[in-house]
């Protein structure tokens, strides 16, 4: 972003550490190793600061797709990543990309500058002028504060960086002034993060959950992101196995257990099908890590029986949209080991009929959204492999993948859920690349998303960064045009694009670009670009959907 005027001149480097050099001591004392930003005269003193630092930082070429990448970083490693930001048009662009992140339950420190404190809040005309910078933040994160003094900063990282890990790990925001940036602080000490309060006892809750289900005849287990993000799927496998339950999973609880587990129904349910008849005859639900969300229930369609067990880390959750019978509150890996462990002693009335469950995913499967798209999806599968992570956009093809992707391990199906941003999948697949290093990454995105965020292939590039970006294009926003057919009588408005040539846009980046016709094409383009160091742009036309 281009700047306007110039920060105060800092003419010595003083003998203790500045502000900035301590929020930046303090952000590896607390096991940050990644930075996603962008610098701006609010945070020249930061940006010095991390000379002498141990992180790498990523720059970004918009706040949004800083936001995006530290996100796909968090999401596929479980590591929270730091975004740095300047006030005012830095906050507010990265504002979208910690809303998703938010929502989908994904970490990252947003650490940001402000005005000078005497001018905070105050609308004087300063460059990058906020009203109320906080309040912006505020919506979208799980704690958000300003330091006052230098003395402040190191400690409200640390509380920071604690809030962020503690319980649901969501986005928090620390924002310092720019004049405090470069006062000294006094003490160079670290602040070391305080532990997590300790878990309180759940083993009564585990013993009457255990006895509940295994006294239902035909208990189902739902398993969510929250399942996925705290490594629960062997535990959870294990309770499928010893209950003889089937397991249906949300889009962000894919890959908690593998796709080619015998219980696994995956995320194929929708009202009226093989799945849903099943889960229909269910008398008790085992629901980990999911808050039963609208989207994911079809507006609360999903047939919740009587008999409701919960288990959440997230208290506020534990009563949303349906309340249990029985609620955990605690880490979805902790309480599903624990429950798997009481089951093994106790019988189980359960009389599902396990050989019945491939049939009623393949006939669910057979009636899915975009079952005829699946030969896309298979060339996909075949070149990236289990070991692989995909980041997928909102677009009609990823919500094909939604349902139908086979997904083997947590971690490598990053889909923005909640908020359903375009454009997140390009950043995030950088963000997956920095953390995963040689594990194959790729994106794949719409023509109209792809524009929303198309100018961090550059970082891409920079980096050397070796990601397939999957482009399917059918020149149309076309999850638009086909709620307008349905619901609007096939009034189409403002829904074609004029799109630019994308493989001319890759070698304007020289970088390759290629173009895929066919499902074997773009298996053969994909192992390609998996083999380069470079981003390979492979643009896939498609025949519209609408």
């Amino acid at each position: 972003m281009t700047e306007a005027a110039t920060a105060p001149a800092v003419t010595a480097r003083a003998t203790s550490l500045t502000a900035a050099e301590a929020a930046v001591t303090q952000l590896e004392a607390c096991g940050a190793r990644t930075v996603f930003g962008i610098p701006g005269v609010h945070t020249l003193a930061l940006y010095d600061a991390m000379h002498t630092s141990s992180m790498t930082h990523i720059l970004a070429r918009h706040e949004q797709g800083a936001g995006f990448m530290a996100d796909g970083y968090a999401r596929a490693t479980g590591d929270p990543a730091v975004a740095l930001v300047i006030t005012g048009p830095g906050v507010t662009n990265i504002a979208t990309p910690v809303g998703e992140a938010y929502t989908d339950s994904s970490p990252m420190f947003v650490l940001s500058s402000n005005v000078e404190s005497a001018h905070l809040d105050a609308m004087r005309g300063n460059l990058h002028d906020i009203k109320d910078q906080r309040a912006v933040m505020r919506a979208v994160t799980k704690w958000n504060d300003r330091a006052s003094t230098p003395a402040s900063v190191p400690a409200l990282v640390a509380e920071g960086w604690r809030h962020m890990m503690s319980g649901r790990r969501l986005p928090v925001h620390l924002e310092v002034p720019i004049d405090i940036l470069d006062q000294p602080v006094a003490s160079a000490t670290t602040v070391e993060v305080d532990p997590p309060n300790e878990q309180p006892s759940i083993a009564g809750e585990i013993d009457e959950a255990a006895r509940t289900l295994t006294a239902a005849k035909r208990p189902l287990i739902y398993a969510g992101g929250g399942a996925t993000s705290s490594g629960a799927g062997a535990a959870i496998a294990r309770i499928a196995e010893r209950l003889g339950a089937p397991i249906v999973t949300s889009f962000q609880g894919k890959g908690a257990v593998p796709s080619s587990h015998p219980h696994n129904l995956g995320a194929l349910w929708t009202q009226g099908n093989a799945i849903d008849d099943l889960a229909r005859q269910a008398d008790a639900l085992l629901v980990i890590g999911s808050r039963l969300g609208v989207q994911a229930t079809e507006h609360f369609a999903f047939p919740v029986p009587e008999t409701l067990v919960r288990i959440d880390i997230d208290p506020e959750e534990m009563e949303r949209n349906a309340t249990p019978s029985i609620g955990i509150e605690a880490d979805a890996a902790v309480a599903a080991g624990l429950l798997a462990d009481a089951l093994d002693s106790l019988p189980t009335a359960s009389t599902w009929d396990t050989s019945a469950f491939a049939r009623v995913l393949a006939t669910a499967g057979e009636t899915a959204f975009g079952h005829d798209r699946l030969p896309w999806l298979e060339a996909i599968q075949a070149t990236i492999g289990a070991e692989g992570c995909i980041a997928w956009d909102m677009t009609m093809m990823s919500y094909v993948a939604t349902y139908h992707y086979p997904v083997e391990r947590p971690r490598t199906f990053l889909f923005p859920t909640g908020y359903g941003t375009l454009g997140f999948a390009m950043p995030a697949a950088i963000g997956a690349k920095v953390g995963l290093g040689d594990a194959p990454v790729a994106a794949v995105v719409g023509d109209g998303g792809f524009q929303f965020t198309m100018q961090e292939l550059a970082t891409a590039v920079q980096f050397r960064l070796g990601i397939p970006i999957v482009i399917f294009n059918d020149s149309t926003y076309s999850a638009v045009k086909d709620e307008q057919k349905r619901s609007r009588d096939g009034r189409f408005a403002a829904v074609d694009l004029v799109n630019p040539d994308y493989v001319a846009l890759a070698a304007a980046y020289d970088v390759p670009g290629v173009r895929a016709v066919t499902p074997d094409a773009l298996r053969t383009e994909l192992a390609a670009a998996l083999t380069r160091d470079l981003p390979t742009i492979i643009d896939v036309p498609i025949d519209g959907w609408v």
